[in-house]
């Protein structure tokens, strides 16, 4: 059933992407040909790159009206009627949002770098792109420790995105739900900052004499990024188990609220 939900919002919403990433593509193009000589050519050298950046915010700007409102319409407002009725799980509900969204924000990266790529694949170093991926692959565990905090932390984004909403709509924090969910996410940002900066000043403060940190300290300061890594793969490791962590705190938070305090118009 979940893959039924997924191709229902992948159709609900490409519509709004393709679009976009085809303009994106065309606009591209031409700019990576647009030094040649010619009038035509000339003319649009100011107005390509401009069109481009344009349509760049425009795919950010709508990426984030529809993880808002595809959430919010569809299962907190007239729509919340129809979807909970279907016999699918809320498990299942919150998840084919989250996989769609997930999918259309690392189709529009992949979009960039093909907007990249044609832009200037003129000047492209052959030997520079081979030199980077063999530095890149040698070091796999990096790799993926760097691959899983990225997701982890669109996912993060995402489902307290979800969370905020849910609480929203429970206790009507504000007559607008799209408002009251904003205040929510602020507040939520706001008490995971302050949490954050409290556990670093004082971890600095307790085991700042303590010689595995003092340790760490010094591998992060190098100038060489040999010495870097090792310390910087714990670094990252721990900011991605804290990340899966709040990934679960916003994950149940969304469940109960959509379980227990839904409060549909």
């Amino acid at each position: 059933m979940l893959g039924k939900l997924m191709k229902y919002e992948l159709k609900a919403t490409a519509r709004y992407f393709l679009p976009l990433y085809a303009a994106i593509i065309v606009l591209s193009f031409f700019i990576g040909i647009r030094t040649y000589e010619g009038p035509f050519l000339s003319l649009l050298n100011g107005i390509l790159p401009t069109a481009l950046v344009l349509s760049f915010m425009g795919l950010a700007v709508i990426t984030m009206i529809l993880v808002v409102n595809r959430f919010d319409k569809n299962l907190l407002s007239d729509e919340g009627y129809l979807m909970f009725t279907l016999p699918v799980k809320t498990t299942s509900l919150i998840n084919s949002k989250l996989f769609t969204s997930l999918i259309w924000i690392f189709g529009s990266f992949l979009i960039f770098i093909l907007s990249m790529f044609l832009i200037g694949w003129r000047y492209f170093e052959v030997d520079f792109f081979r030199e980077s991926f063999r530095v890149i692959f040698s070091e796999p565990y990096f790799l993926i420790i760097i691959f899983l905090l990225l997701v982890m932390t669109i996912v993060n984004f995402l489902l307290q995105v979800y969370a905020s909403l849910g609480v929203a709509q429970a206790y009507s924090v504000t007559k607008s739900r799209i408002l009251g969910g904003t205040i929510i996410f602020v507040g939520i940002a706001t008490f995971f900052n302050v949490i954050e900066s409290l556990v670093v000043f004082l971890g600095t403060l307790l085991f700042r004499d303590n010689q595995w940190i003092q340790d760490m300290a010094l591998q992060l300061a190098s100038d060489y990024f040999g010495d870097i890594l090792p310390a910087l793969r714990i670094l990252l490791t721990v900011v991605l188990l804290y990340t899966i962590l709040k990934n679960v705190i916003f994950y149940v938070l969304t469940k109960y609220h959509l379980n227990k305090k839904l409060n549909l118009e």
